[in-house]
């Protein structure tokens, strides 16, 4: 049943006059238990108990009414009620930490820090370890722009037990730093939340984030597994780069493959990265480019796959596997310019490896294409002298002379059918052929065909130079035997067809050449429209296509033509570079634009590429940070 308030209270207080305060304790207690949130009675209650000398009752009565103000945010009623308590209780903690936190949530921080300073010193001083770190962790977080004392507040909680709490703080102030460009600092207190918490995948993932970002390979090797990777390309790009340089080569392949699989279109920045460790790691990195030339292949671009290869025989220049597989391509594309050059670099590559069978063959295919080439007569000799062959020079010359046959894989129908070099010269030119049978003294009484050592063949005024060989040697001895029967007429339209075709090919490099040289004479000249058509041309001819292209993507740049400037600066990334000065300005130009373009994700990698070929090149340093932060923003 319900009491009449005001007729109990009236009764309360006669009670008190007449110095019955027990009685009107007990009046003043039937209030407060009908209506708990009459805060005067219950405070007067509580007054009461005090009068009475019942402390304790005092103390829990007032307390109960604090806290329910406190809670409610009437912090000054709630104050003074503890204030009250605190009269009664000087000792009691929880008053103090309850004022504390009334005084923080005032900004009275240095009335908060007093309070909490009172229960540290007396948790100290009964050597309460655990009780004394909670309050220093309250202590570090009054201020939330103290950052050392946050920091306290965080390794505090390490201390007894709390990582959760840790790590969250940690990063907490972590990005609040980050925030005022104090990036530094916030990556070692990441460091320090990862070894609080070393299973934080996502905390390990920014941490390998921002090392990259920086640049700092070594680092961000320390974070980076396949696990944290994911299928983050920029990572798995930097973690494949990463073990490429190091003791797992394997892994890095594999990680490649996975790439090429699910990214295709990082095909050509995996490209650059087998590229820049191939002086460092050869097999390696040719494991990388192999890769990317067979997804190359797949896509149908056969010309870049034998781009991606001639530039790493460029750097690693004997590498046998490397070499065929350049020939094969070439062949396949009908690039017959890098296959020529393949074949002779595979060529000397046999010799260095002492293959004396397979230099043997392909220098004698070389020979027969091209008997006047210099290099071509001095890479048959090696490989004759590596087969055992105790007279090449003989050999040559008898070869030359046509009385025995080089082996041209290149010419039509069966080899054997092809007549000797000499046989297929016009009769009329007779005259040209190596005469070794005959005597010194008769040679000034005809027209000569060898003097100090040197053999002419005069097909379309072609010249087939012997004097590296050994001017030296004697002339070899007339023959016992009486000559051999005529060969048969030679198919001469076929040869001069071939040696016609040899001449399209230069004559094509240099009318390319010409177009380069006058779209430089355009371009000096303002000319711009003419220099672009003339640069287009020339940038067909794959020894012109990285001039060429990148001043193409220069001129496409400096007219606001940003997109097409792109198209051709990464087309002159995919050919060689005549320096790496060029290439290095290349890159540079190339991630400049593509920032321009707003591909912030490649601007960085390209960029990050140049800063490990070129180290501290230009403002690169610079640009990896501003580039890295724009990424992260997304």
């Amino acid at each position: 049943m319900a009491i009449d308030r005001a007729a109990t209270l009236h009764n309360a207080e006669k009670l008190v006059r007449q110095g019955k305060l027990e009685l009107a304790a007990a009046e003043y207690r039937r209030v407060v238990e009908e209506q708990p949130r009459d805060w005067n009675t219950a405070n007067t209650l509580g007054d009461l108990y005090v009068r009475i000398g019942q402390t304790d009752k005092a103390v829990e009565q007032l307390t109960r009414v604090a806290d329910q103000l406190s809670t409610e945010g009437f912090l000054p009623k709630a104050s003074a009620l503890y204030k009250k308590i605190l009269k009664l209780k000087p000792d009691d903690e929880r008053t103090l930490l309850q004022m504390a936190e009334i005084a923080a949530n005032q900004g009275l921080l240095a009335d908060a820090r007093a309070y909490l300073t009172t229960v540290l010193d007396r948790r100290l001083s009964r050597r309460d370890r655990r009780g004394a770190a909670e309050v220093r962790i309250r202590l570090g977080l009054l201020d939330p722009s103290d950052v050392d004392g946050r920091l306290m507040a965080a390794r505090t909680r390490a201390e007894i037990g709390d990582v959760a709490g840790a790590v969250r703080d940690l990063k907490a102030i972590a990005t609040e730093l980050v925030s005022k460009g104090r990036e530094a600092e916030a990556f070692k207190l990441l460091r320090e939340a990862l070894s609080l918490d070393p299973k934080d995948r996502d905390l390990r993932a920014h941490l390998a984030r921002g090392a990259v970002a920086r640049g700092d390979l070594a680092t961000a090797a320390e974070f980076l597994t396949a696990e944290i990777a994911g299928d983050d390309p920029d990572l798995l790009l930097v973690m494949a780069g990463i073990r490429l340089r190091g003791d797992a080569p394997d892994e890095a392949i594999g990680i490649v493959s996975r790439l090429l699989e699910r990214h295709p279109e990082r095909r050509e920045q995996i490209r650059r990265l087998g590229v820049a460790v191939a002086e460092q790691a050869p097999e390696p990195s040719y494991g990388v480019i192999r890769l990317v030339i067979e997804s190359m292949i797949a896509a149908g671009d056969l010309a870049s796959a034998a781009a991606a290869l001639q530039e790493f025989v460029n750097r690693v220049p004997h590498h046998i596997p490397a070499l065929r597989r350049l020939v094969e391509v070439s062949v396949d594309a009908g690039i017959e310019s890098v296959m020529y050059s393949a074949q002779a670099q595979l060529a000397d590559a046999y010799l260095t490896a002492g293959l004396a069978a397979e230099a043997l063959f392909i220098a004698e295919d070389l020979m027969a294409r091209e008997p006047w080439d210099s290099e071509n007569v001095e890479r048959l000799r090696r490989a004759l002298e590596l087969a055992g062959e105790p007279d090449p020079v003989g050999l040559i010359a008898e070869r030359l002379s046509g009385r025995s046959p080089f082996m041209a894989t290149d010419l039509s129908g069966d080899p054997g059918d092809v007549p000797p070099f000499e046989a297929q010269m016009p009769e009329a030119d007779a005259r040209t052929r190596v005469n070794t049978a005959a005597p010194v003294e008769e040679k000034a009484e005809t027209k000569p065909a060898v003097k100090e050592g040197i053999a002419h063949a005069e097909a379309e005024t072609v010249e087939v130079d012997l004097s590296m060989l050994d001017a030296s040697e004697p002339s070899s001895p007339a023959p016992s035997d009486p000559p051999p029967e005529a060969a048969p007429a030679p198919d001469l339209e076929g040869v001069f067809e071939r040696l016609r075709g040899e001449a399209a090919r230069r004559s094509a490099v240099e009318a390319a050449e010409e177009r380069y040289k006058h779209a430089l004479e355009l371009w000096a000249a303002g000319d711009l429209d003419g220099a672009v058509a003339a640069l287009q041309e020339a940038s067909h001819v794959p020894k012109l296509r990285f001039p060429a292209a990148a001043l193409l993507g220069r001129i496409f740049r400096d007219r606001g033509m940003v997109a097409e400037a792109v198209e051709w600066f990464e087309r002159a990334a995919e050919a060689p570079a005549a320096s790496p000065d060029e290439l290095h300005e290349l890159l540079y130009d190339f991630a400049d634009a593509l920032e321009t373009e707003g591909e912030i994700a490649r601007a960085l990698a390209v960029t990050l590429e140049l800063q490990a070929e070129a180290g501290a090149y230009r403002d690169v340093a610079a640009r990896v940070d501003r580039l890295s932060k724009v990424q992260a923003r997304g």
